[in-house]
């Protein structure tokens, strides 16, 4: 059943869809969080002296927006790869990296979000904050996406690998169709 999966264009094609347009959601919603977000200039007072510190949008949110972005560019390459390179092992070796790093991304982006929604970085009382739930949830469904993917690619791949490398002439081949 998975192989099959896995071998289905329709389905891979519904996938990536699915992947490119909740990017292209969260980019919109993490860049709208990002602009609205108001830093705030913090008066720090120390026994050596005081000074002000700026604090801006919390590093979380962008490396949540710079998914969006690799996700955009790499759907657009395992789409590509998925039509033109089918057959060529090097290729699929590469799409198993970019669904891998693809897939490792988003769950330490939408982790970070979501820690970071609640704390003093995202206070209740800023604007931005209540659009980074729902760029949370869209990162998080992005994620369950790509373990979908980066599941049957990985096994799409690795399966073509063993059977491209068993000769129809070895020994275990003629053993296996004798019985």
């Amino acid at each position: 059943m998975a192989m099959n999966l896995a071998t289905n264009r329709t389905v891979d094609f519904a996938l990536r869809a699915l992947q490119l347009i909740f990017a292209i959601i969260v980019l919109g919603i993490d860049g709208h969080a990002i602009h609205v977000f108001r830093g705030h200039t913090v008066y720090e007072h120390f026994v050596y002296g005081n000074f002000y510190a700026y604090e801006g949008v919390p590093n979380a949110w962008g490396f949540l927006l710079f998914c969006a972005g690799w996700t955009f560019l790499g759907g657009i390459f395992l789409l590509i790869a998925g039509i033109r390179s089918a057959d060529q092992r090097w290729i699929g070796y590469i799409r198993v990296a970019v669904e891998a790093v693809a897939l490792l991304s988003w769950l330490a982006g939408f982790m970070a979000v979501a820690i970071n929604i609640g704390s003093n970085a995202c206070p209740a009382e800023e604007n931005g904050c209540g659009s980074l739930k729902a760029a949370t949830v869209f990162g998080a469904v992005e994620w369950l996406l790509f373990v979908i993917t980066t599941t049957l690619t990985v096994k799409l791949v690795f399966n073509r690998a063993s059977q491209s490398t068993e000769s129809p002439t070895s020994p275990a081949t003629a053993m296996k169709s004798a019985a």
